[in-house]
């Protein structure tokens, strides 16, 4: 970002995800700590199990590595931004479905929490564009 407001709202919102891996790493573990090799295969979890073990390891819903390469930037604030913008709200769109998948009131609670933080960065992004259209 160009200046300090960027930088200060990147770090911000940078910080809250950090927790937010935390958390559904903390709900992901708290499923699965006690499930049988059998049940683990039941949910489509066994070839995870098979290379990790009851270990956590970053892969989106098809198995799938997380990459660096996910990140899309320009060096233009205001693509950028965009950019995070369109991040935050695939973000919502997942806890939303992952909400539809479940009736525990146990994950719905955090879900429901991480997905109305993801609104909250998708609006202060929305603001710091509209700061920074005008000033660019």
């Amino acid at each position: 970002m160009p200046d300090d407001r960027g930088k200060a709202l990147l770090t911000d919102i940078g910080t809250e995800e950090l927790g937010h891996i935390e958390m559904i790493s903390t709900m992901i573990y708290q499923l699965t700590k006690d499930a049988t090799i059998e049940e683990l295969e039941a949910a489509g979890l066994g070839t995870n199990y098979a290379e990790h073990g009851n270990g956590l390891y970053p892969t989106d819903s098809n198995g799938v590595p997380f990459t660096i390469s996910y990140f899309a930037t320009t060096g233009d604030p205001l693509a950028d931004l965009y950019e995070n913008m369109a991040a935050e709200q695939k973000a919502r769109a997942i806890y939303e479905n992952l909400i539809d998948m479940t009736k525990d009131p146990d994950v719905i609670g955090p879900l429901l929490w991480l997905r109305q933080r993801e609104i909250v960065h998708f609006n202060r992004f929305k603001e710091l564009y509209e700061y920074y259209k005008t000033i660019l």
